[in-house]
């Protein structure tokens, strides 16, 4: 490393691979850092240089004194080599250290840790962090595998959002992104860095895996079978395009007028199934040669990835768990470029989204490899869409809890506190306190120990209050501006509570209230 390629990297700061520290550590302290930065990634400590990269000099230290006191204090497990570095502001020594297979401890017990910003220990007992590979650099990639054209691309993403990121020349915004590191002098693209803004030529021959495949299966054809197939390599912000292309041109959309405001409602929601593609990308496994799989089926969409969920994660407490991500660095750039949210929401996007619509909540199947989040698409019940956003307008808005409630009173009919303790994924006291308040508020009755939900029917009332007199289906339809088949739906709804009859047979068929 030449003193100009060292002044450069100080410039770019400490991260997860770099550590600046002053020469006048003790060597147990130096050991730390050093074994901190193997238990994580590997990378470059730097000993001679402050906290914000100023070279403040390791004149008196000789490279042997370093690599002999760490091979001691480590028992032998580290051994980095020592490049010493001069120029006119002094001498710096590089420590280049490699990533550990296995965790070393400096002292009884004690396993530093350094996560990009601080060292910290694990617990005995302890695993180390999943290492992160999109952060890691290929050895055959190169510079010349990234695409200008979706450089480009990422740049205009970062205006449209007015982040400060968009104003920097093309090699500061992809480091500033964490997509390119420096590797013994040269800038070499991350697999993140592949993965955003790789050719296609790169990403076939370095990162096959990142194609995504997607079917479409028509309805009434054997699922096994399909109708339709597409294998995309893209970057991520082109992939995402094209799986949008590909869905809305097979993607129903029905509108309905509640008061003053047009609902527009999708057999699959844009921004739900942006999310669960999302979600696949991130934590997926990328060291897995498979393909991420699409299946598009007219009553439901499935996403399949390789890899199960992070530790600790189950589908019985994905919504409360806190976030974990498998791909830190893919996730960090996904973030500042605006498709994800840093504090792991999109779960809770997709289940509110799909909730308010009247649709079932997103469902995880899990296998030895793999995860498959599916999204049904069930037949659309306008008259509880309706009734759901009036009693929002009226209430001020649902919470999760309450959609979560609603919706599954809506499927299963009754449900005891521990029924929807588990729907909820909540303790059974914090259970009870989301059911009194919806009680409270005229959402939910209590009965024997069972919880209904008690529903306004204003639709019904309109449709009994025209049928004073007799009227066709067609009449109604008018009447109420319903679809044939939600006017005949809620027609034949009423027949059986016993509130309208039916008068006629064919064309001279009437509707009527009964007294």
């Amino acid at each position: 490393m030449t003193w100009e390629e060292l002044l450069e990297r100080l410039s770019l700061g400490q991260d997860e691979r770099t550590l600046f520290l002053p020469p006048d550590l003790s060597p147990e302290e130096l050991a730390r850092y050093a074994a901190g930065l193997a238990n994580h990634r590997g990378g470059i400590l730097f000993l001679g240089v402050d906290g914000e990269g100023r070279v403040v000099g390791a004149s008196e230290i000789h490279p042997l004194q370093i690599t002999h006191a760490l091979f001691q204090l480590t028992q032998g497990l580290l051994l980095p080599y020592v490049e010493v570095i001069e120029g006119p502001m002094g001498r710096v020594l590089a420590l280049h250290v490699p990533q550990s297979p296995a965790a070393i401890a400096v002292g009884a017990g004690r396993v530093p840790f350094w996560d990009g910003k601080r060292l910290t220990e694990l617990r005995m007992g302890q695993a180390l962090p999943e290492p992160d590979f999109t952060a890691q650099v290929l050895p055959a990639a190169s510079l010349s595998d990234l695409d200008p054209v979706e450089v480009l691309r990422l740049r205009r993403i970062l205006e449209e959002r007015g982040s400060n990121l968009a104003a920097l020349p093309d090699l500061e915004l992809l480091f500033a992104l964490g997509l390119l590191e420096r590797v013994e002098g040269q800038d070499k693209p991350t697999v993140a860095g592949l993965l955003l803004a790789g050719t296609p030529l790169a990403l076939k021959r370095l990162l096959p895996q990142a194609e995504v495949s997607y079917y479409y299966h028509e309805a009434g054809v054997d699922p096994e079978g399909y109708a339709f197939r597409e294998d995309i390599l893209r970057s991520i912000p082109a992939l995402l395009e094209r799986l949008r292309d590909l869905i809305q041109a097979r993607n129903r959309v029905r509108y309905l007028t509640v008061g003053l405001f047009r609902l527009e409602i999708w057999d699959f929601d844009q921004e739900v199934y942006r999310e669960a593609l999302l979600n696949a990308l991130i934590h997926r496994d990328w060291q897995s040669p498979d393909a991420i799989q699409v299946h598009h089926y007219p009553d439901r969409l499935e996403v399949s990835n390789p890899g199960s969920f992070p530790p600790g994660i189950t589908p019985e407490n994905i919504l409360r768990h806190p976030p974990k991500r498998r791909n830190p660095r893919l996730a960090e750039a996904l973030y500042r470029l605006g498709y994800v949210e840093r504090a792991g929401s999109g779960v809770d996007k997709m289940y509110r989204l799909l909730l308010k619509y009247g649709k079932e909540p997103p469902e995880y199947h899990l296998y030895p490899e793999a995860l498959t989040l599916v999204l049904y698409n069930p037949e659309l019940d306008e008259a509880f869409v309706r009734e759901l956003a009036e009693a929002q307008e009226r209430l001020g808005g649902f919470s999760l809890d309450h959609l979560i409630t609603v919706g599954h009173l809506r499927r299963v009919g009754e449900a005891t506190l521990e029924e929807l303790a588990r729907a909820l994924q909540l303790p059974l006291e914090a259970t009870r306190k989301v059911l009194t308040r919806m009680e409270r508020m005229g959402l939910l009755r209590k009965e024997g120990g069972r919880y209904y939900l008690v529903r306004r029917d204003p639709l019904g009332e309109r449709a009994l209050g025209l049928l004073a007199n007799p009227l066709s289906r067609r009449e109604v339809e008018a009447q109420l501006g319903l679809t044939p088949r939600a006017t005949l739906a809620l027609l034949n709804r009423l027949i059986r509570e016993g509130k309208v009859e039916r008068m006629g047979r064919g064309a001279a068929t009437r509707y009527r209230r009964r007294v």
